[in-house]
């Protein structure tokens, strides 16, 4: 029960973060609050997946889904590096 618990607040705050991205991008025409709200929302599918018992029958898709929101985060912070030109 607890791990559903922490799921479910996962879940939660990934939707809240996908809100305030879209909201975000929506008032500034940035990518980036929409790129955060895309990273977000794979967080998200990967948690309700857990949530519905679908984790042990597509464990790969769940594993795939999070490994493509941890690569577009790692090409957003590149990005984010390269504009600043800090290194």
């Amino acid at each position: 029960m607890e791990a559903d618990l922490v799921t479910l607040a996962n879940l939660l705050l990934c939707l809240a973060i996908v809100a305030l991205g879209l909201l975000g991008y929506r008032r500034s025409k940035h990518t980036l609050p929409l790129m955060l709200a895309m990273v977000f929302a794979l967080f998200g599918i990967s948690h309700l997946m857990v949530l519905l018992g679908l984790f042990d029958d597509l464990e790969m898709a769940v594993f795939a889904i999070r490994i493509a929101g941890y690569a577009l985060v790692i090409y957003l912070l590149y990005r984010y590096v390269q504009v600043l030109d800090i290194f």
